[in-house]
Order: structure tokens, then C-alpha cells, then sequence
């Protein structure tokens, strides 16, 4: 990555490798395709599933006499946050979910600047609705309990790592997102929102691979991965990381071709980076094909020599740190698929 350059893994997501199943945090992927999380009302206490309950004469005289139903619209409208609402009626997730949830939410409201800034909304509603969802999280995070934590996954199963930014500012940035307002308390302890300075990035699997592989070989079909939101074209990069199903641990040097930039031949005036030299990996129409991505390194679980167990002791008589890695682990992968951001240092600061 040179020197000078530092990275930060801002969101990832996970699909197990070629097999649709559970990923890495929860399970996203149904028949080879993304889907949005169930997002129906929660039946009433003592209601029946399917059935209709007739309230009786005095329950309704005390009803007209009750506050008015919850309204996240006419909050957020308060706010300013006119084309958050907009964008949540279009995806049919106001009334249906945000209005309706029985537990508190965490939300996280792009400004009407960065909706105007985004353009046009996704013509797909399941992809307005997935690109939506990220902006979400069940329970009521505030922004000190933010602080406390490394990162956080939404209702649709996307994982936003959180960070606070060195660049003297010191704001607190969740995914690709920074937090422009922090804090804002949702009526009747349903939650808090925050406002960010832009449409949080949605990394989407658009076409996965077999479920079997073969080492320093390329992986087929080549996986394709969808993004809609915002991100930055002269920073940002996506990469496929392999990660061990049993231990979770990554293998970073275990592809190549796993890095692609996503903006026009990458940052101008700098050399690809190595995993992307020599490649025809694109980025088109926020579309990400991994077209040469290839098994680079020989999974350790193959190979024929023994390996250590935990209570091994390491020279200076210290208990070794790495996980066992015997013949009872399998050697299974799913295959992340992680947004970074490249960070120049302030002049003067260690790279």
C-alpha cells in the first residue's frame, strides 16, 4: 500500500464461500440473492396471527379521547429530514417498520444536502429498500455508547465499523458516514437518531461462487458485487478478504486480484495497488466484478505438517496466540467483501 498510505476498513459484509447459507454475522443471502430482512408489523398484544380483533364499545369511546399514533414523518419532517421520509415511503419501510417496531432503533438520517448530493434513488425498491436498511440498527445506540464500540450491524445485516477520525476534528464516523448531529431523542423511548453527512454506502452480492474451489487457482464464476449510496472515488476501495469459517480468522494474503478501486483507474497519479496490477477487475455502473480473483495461498488446514496445539508453549515459554488448527477444523472459507478508505497523513505525522 506504500508507505505513506493508511487504510480503514469502514463496512463489511460476508457470504460463506460459494454456499448460500449463513455469512459471517447473519444470514443475507437467500437462492444466490441478496434480501432485505422481514419487515411486516409486529401483531398486538393478544392478537392473533392472521386475525382480526373487534375492539368493544368503551375501548373505542377511549380511543378517540387517546394521543395521537406515533408519527415518525411529522418528527423527521421537524428535523428537516424531508427526503429521509421520502426515501423510507418510496421503500415502503415508514409505516410499515420505522412507525410500527416494537423495539427502540437507532437511525441514522442522511441531511436533505446529502440525499440532493446522492441523485436520483434506486429504481429497484429491493435495492432502495437494502440501501435504506443500513442506515438502521435495532436499539438505541447514543453517541457515547458509539464511542465504546467498534463497530455495529444493521437490521440488514451489514456490518458499519465505527471510528473516530484523526483528522483533528475528531468526529465520529460510522461506516463511510460521519455524524453531523448526534443525540436526537425519538418520542416514547422509541429510540434515537443521528444525523450524518451523507447516504451510508450498500455492498450488495450480485453473483456468488461454486461452493467448492480449487487452490492458485482463479475462483469461478467470478463474484459480482453491487454498491449504491455514496462513496468517495479518489479513497475508497473494495476488497475480498478470505476468512476462515471456523475460526474467523482472515487471510489477507490469501488472494490476489482482491482490490479494486472505485474510482476511474484508481487515485490519480499513483500505482494500482499490488492485489490490483496486471488485472481486468472493474468497477462499472456500481457494479464490482472480481473477474481474476485468485486463491493465492495454500489454506494451512491442507497442509500435511502437524500443527501446534493451544497449550503449546511458544520459546520464551509465553502460550502461543494463534487458534489450533488441527484435523477437526475444516477447510471451509466465506469470502468478506470490505469498503476501505485510503488516508494521506497530516504532513509531518508518521504514515
Amino acid at each position: 500500500r506504500g508507505p505513506a498510505v493508511q487504510h480503514r476498513d469502514y463496512l463489511s459484509r460476508s457470504w460463506r464461500w460459494g454456499e448460500m447459507t449463513e455469512p459471517l454475522l447473519a444470514s443475507s443471502v437467500v437462492g444466490g440473492d441478496p434480501v432485505a430482512p422481514p419487515l411486516e408489523p409486529l401483531a398486538a398484544e393478544g392478537e392473533a396471527a392472521g386475525a382480526a380483533v373487534a375492539p368493544a364499545p368503551a375501548a373505542a369511546e377511549a380511543t378517540a379521547d387517546a394521543p395521537p399514533a406515533y408519527s415518525f414523518k411529522a418528527f423527521a419532517m421537524e428535523l428537516g429530514l424531508g427526503r429521509f421520509v421520502a426515501a423510507l415511503e418510496a421503500a415502503d419501510l415508514l409505516g410499515n417498520y420505522v412507525d410500527t417496531c416494537e423495539s427502540p432503533l437507532t437511525l441514522f438520517a442522511p441531511s436533505d444536502e446529502a440525499f440532493a448530493r446522492l441523485g436520483a434513488l434506486p429504481d429497484d425498491l429491493q435495492v432502495l429498500r437494502e440501501l435504506l436498511c443500513v442506515h438502521i440498527t435495532l436499539g438505541s445506540l447514543s453517541h457515547a455508547e458509539l464511542l465504546n464500540t467498534r463497530s455495529i450491524t444493521t437490521i440488514s445485516q451489514q456490518t458499519h465499523h465505527v471510528v473516530l477520525a484523526d483528522d483533528g476534528q475528531k468526529v465520529l464516523q460510522v461506516g463511510s458516514a460521519s455524524l453531523e448531529r448526534t443525540d436526537v431523542q425519538l418520542p416514547d423511548g422509541r429510540g434515537v437518531l443521528h444525523v450524518i453527512d451523507s447516504v451510508m454506502c450498500c455492498i450488495r452480492l450480485l453473483q456468488n461462487c461454486r461452493y467448492e474451489q480449487v487452490w492458485n487457482k482463479t475462483v469461478r464464476p467470478s463474484p459480482k458485487v453491487g454498491l449504491a449510496g455514496e462513496w468517495r472515488k479518489s479513497q475508497d476501495e473494495l476488497h475480498a478478504i478470505l476468512i476462515h469459517c471456523d475460526t474467523w480468522q482472515p487471510r489477507f494474503q490469501g488472494l490476489r486480484g482482491s482490490v479494486v478501486p472505485l474510482g476511474v483507474g484508481g487515485p490519480a497519479g499513483e500505482k494500482a495497488h499490488k492485489s490490483f496490477q496486471a488485472t481486468k477487475n472493474t468497477f462499472q455502473d456500481g457494479t464490482v466484478h472480481f473477474s481474476e480473483l485468485l486463491i493465492l495461498e495454500k489454506p494451512p488446514e491442507m497442509s500435511k505438517k502437524k500443527r501446534k496445539k493451544p497449550e503449546d508453549q511458544l520459546a520464551d515459554g509465553s502460550m502461543s496466540q494463534q487458534p489450533a488448527l488441527d484435523g477437526n477444523q475444516s477447510s471451509n472459507y466465506r469470502i468478506m467483501f470490505s469498503l476501505y478508505r485510503r488516508f494521506e497523513p497530516a504532513d509531518g505525522a508518521a504514515p
